[in-house]
């Protein structure tokens, strides 16, 4: 079921990023909704990413790198 959510949030940003491409902008509203929401706009990707699912990938990546020095 989990799998089934993160396939549906990864669907869900990519229909707004092909959204934003394509008019240029959602309107303010809708970018403070997905703001709210976690969801922001990245200027040098062009894309709409998840901060829930950024801060996750970055703290993976920190736990491998304190693994990997010499606190093992």
């Amino acid at each position: 079921m989990f799998e089934g959510l993160l396939n549906l949030e990864k669907a869900a940003l990519e229909r707004l990023t092909e959204s934003r491409i394509a008019s240029g902008s959602l309107g303010k509203e809708v970018e403070e909704y997905l703001s709210s929401a976690g969801v922001y706009w990245d200027e040098i990707g062009h894309e709409y990413f998840s901060i829930e699912d950024f801060q996750k990938e970055i703290f993976e990546h920190l736990t491998q790198e304190y693994i990997n020095e010499n606190y093992a």
